[in-house]
Formats: C-alpha cells, structure tokens, sequence
C-alpha cells in the first residue's frame, strides 16, 4: 500500500507542474484536487459520488453562514436573551415557566427548541432543527420512565418536524439530506466528523467558540439527518 501511495503521489506531480501552465485554478486548489484524487485511487478516501441539490424556497429559512445564524433574513446568535429568539421566530411557542431553570421555548409547527444552560438559564445556548423522526416515535418516547413506571413527557421537545430551508455554508439540507453530503459541501473548518464508535451522533466547529451538532437515522456516514443542533461549547461541558 505504501509503494502505491507513493507511486500515486510522483504520478500526480506531473499533473501539477503540467497544470501550472494554464489558467485554471490555484496552485493550492490544483494540490487539493490532485491529492483527493491520489486517497481515493489509494483507497484512503470513500468517493461517495455528487451531492443531491435542495432548492431553496421553503419557509422559514435558516442560513448558517460565516459562523453565523439569520432566521427569515434577521440575525440571532447564541448568548442572545431567549425573549430576543422568540421574537424573531415569532408565534406559535411554548416556553418555560418564568421560575425554570434553564429556561426554554420550543415551536412544534416548525420543529425547533431552544434553551439556555445551567450558568446562563435565560441565554440561547443551543439551537435544535429536528427534520426527522423515527417510525415508532411518537408525541413522547415510551421507553422514557418515572419511578413509578409512568411515560415521561419531554415537554421541552418539539413534536413536530422543520417544515422550511435550512442553508449551511451554500448548500441546502431538508429531511433527505445525508451527513456525507453536508460534510463534502461545507468549508472543512468546521471540521465535521463521526463519533469514536459509528456516525450516529457527528459533530463539528461552528466559529471558535460554538459546536455542531447531529443525530444522524443510521450509524454510518450515508445516515439521513435527524436532527441538527448548534450549541456553545459550555453548555455541553
């Protein structure tokens, strides 16, 4: 495997120094290509194939871009008060009682919670898009117990789906959409990977000091998105 790799690498050199005589792309993007091109003959990288296209158009619209989050066009950001997120996102909340910590707000018509964190109950630490949901998931999970045996009502979790467009870094992700090609559309700063077991639960960077967060249908890198999550990292500390 070493001698092919290396082989491979000589091999794409020609192409580089043959490349740089046009006009074409950077000699850093040229490098990017040639060196994709060299793991994936080697057997280093999977060559998943073309990610499908969302078109934009749904309502409401999320853009995740720059590290940054704009609801409908409007900006909002972690740390803001929760009272500020509701009133962008607007109707159709359910929230925390007002002696709750941390508190909380959650819009089943467009499947969306927020909350705050335990050293900032009443700042948005985490922001959740659920897109989809498992076939025997119902308005609570059944498998959830008190101590007297009764169903338990996550009353702080949405029961609905996200109906809208979500866009993240250019590219458009609905309920079809696989965590393989979110990670191959976005910028790699963000630097998203599976987890040490499977790809059940990926993660990833947003801006330096927030996280990304999935749940994927399945446990592999070809896993339907199930919910998508930002959140500061302390929160999850």
């Amino acid at each position: 495997m070493i001698k092919k790799i290396v082989t491979l690498l000589l091999l794409s050199g020609t192409v580089v120094c043959h490349a740089q005589n046009g006009s074409a792309p950077s000699l850093g993007e040229r490098l990017n290509s040639v060196f994709e091109q060299v793991a994936k003959k080697a057997g280093l990288v999977k060559d998943y194939g073309t990610p499908r296209k969302v078109n934009r158009g749904a309502r409401p619209e999320i853009i995740l871009k720059d590290n940054t989050i704009t609801w409908n066009g409007k900006p909002l950001a972690l740390g803001q008060s929760i009272e500020e997120w509701r009133k962008v996102i607007g109707k159709g909340a359910v929230c925390s009682a007002r002696n709750e910590r941390p508190g909380w707000c959650k819009w089943d018509a467009l499947g969306i919670e927020i909350a705050g964190s335990i050293g900032k109950p009443n700042q948005v630490g985490t922001f959740n898009v659920n897109f989809n949901r498992a076939a025997d998931e119902g308005l609570y999970d059944l498998r959830a117990r008190d101590a007297a045996g009764k169903p338990i009502d996550p009353v702080w979790l949405s029961k609905g789906v996200f109906p809208g467009y979500l866009e993240f870094d250019g590219f458009g992700i609905d309920k079809l959409t696989k965590f393989w090609e979110v990670r191959a559309s976005v910028d790699r700063q963000h630097d998203l990977r599976c987890g040490l077991r499977d790809c059940s639960h990926p993660l990833g960077a947003f801006g330096e000091s927030a996280a990304i967060y999935m749940i994927l249908m399945s446990n592999d890198e070809y896993g339907v998105i199930k919910e998508f999550a930002i959140a500061n990292d302390s929160t999850h500390q």
